[in-house]
């Protein structure tokens, strides 16, 4: 396991993911939480930093010395494009650039950079890190783009800092923003809202519920080497099995509006890298589902 005692800073710390790591992580390590508003949360081994990240200046006071940085934060307004695309590179890209000259010089051993799955685009075949990476121009393609950059800047920083990029699979669980994959299909089912399916079943993905992220996370504590890690579920499930499970949990049928005509773009992640190295995941679909709809804690 991580070193005890690690002094460790966490951009988007209020955030779904965020919220969660830093109450873990704050059981043994010393953080500094920065996050766009205070949180009332009052944890004695964190230390909460105000700032806009996507701002020209930085008015906040980064500690003199750091032992790893973990970089979750994104714009609210990522799928805006063109209109908030400054903001979506300053918070991915450009916050990306600052951290690293900054951890370099603060003495980080670590930089922990979350970005996505997406990247990959659609595959028949789960997408291993090794698979080349296409371009993209659709509603999120300048989202993918600004990920990327702050990936290839990440990677140059190789030589000075273990650095893991981790591109997360359809990441769910409780308390996630309603318009996000898994808790927009509770939501449809509960209120008896279509489930749109490409093809028959629609597409396959193998989720991965937000506890286990956190854990693949810490792991990336212990890392000696820098890496590149898809982080998904152990489950491969059709969005219809997963809307299905939903309707078992809430005791609703679902509803399904089927589109025969449109090919199912599948996403499906190789996770043998992520298990082997931070630990294979352990949440089934329909465990994380349970705690997704509020019925017991994991």
């Amino acid at each position: 396991m991580a070193d005890r005692g690690m002094r460790i800073l966490v951009t988007g710390a209020t955030g779904f993911l965020g919220s969660r790591l830093v109450v873990h992580l704050a059981r043994s390590h010393e953080i500094w939480a920065v996050t766009r508003r205070l949180s009332l949360s009052e944890l004695p081994q964190v230390r909460w930093l105000r700032q806009d990240l996507a701002a020209d200046a930085w008015d906040v006071e980064l500690p003199r010395e750091i032992d790893a940085i973990i970089h979750l934060a994104q714009s609210p307004n990522f799928r805006n494009f063109p209109e908030s695309a400054g903001e979506i590179y300053a918070v991915a890209a450009g916050t990306t650039m600052r951290l690293l000259d900054w951890g370099a010089r603060a003495h980080a051993r670590h930089f922990i950079l979350t970005s996505t799955g997406g990247l990959y685009g659609t595959s028949e075949r789960p997408v291993r890190e090794s698979d080349p990476l296409p371009e993209m121009r659709n509603q999120l393609g300048f989202y993918f783009a600004a990920k990327r950059a702050s990936e290839l800047l990440a990677m140059q920083y190789a030589g000075e800092i273990n650095t893991a990029i981790l591109r997360c699979f359809f990441l769910y669980g409780s308390t996630q923003a309603s318009q996000m994959l898994m808790p927009r299909l509770v939501g449809n089912i509960r209120e008896r809202r279509p489930v749109h399916l490409q093809g028959e079943d629609g597409i396959r993905i193998n989720p991965i519920h937000v506890d286990d992220a956190v854990r693949a996370i810490e792991r990336c504590l212990d890392l000696t080497e820098s890496r590149v890690f898809n982080i998904a579920g152990p489950q491969v499930a059709t969005l219809r099995e997963i809307a299905e499970v939903i309707g078992r949990r809430l005791g609703r049928e679902p509803v399904f509006a089927i589109d025969r005509t449109v090919a199912p773009n599948h996403l499906v992640a190789d996770i043998q890298r992520m298990s082997g190295a931070l630990g294979p995941p352990k949440i089934a679909i329909e465990a994380g589902i349970a705690e997704l709809c509020g019925d017991r804690a994991l």
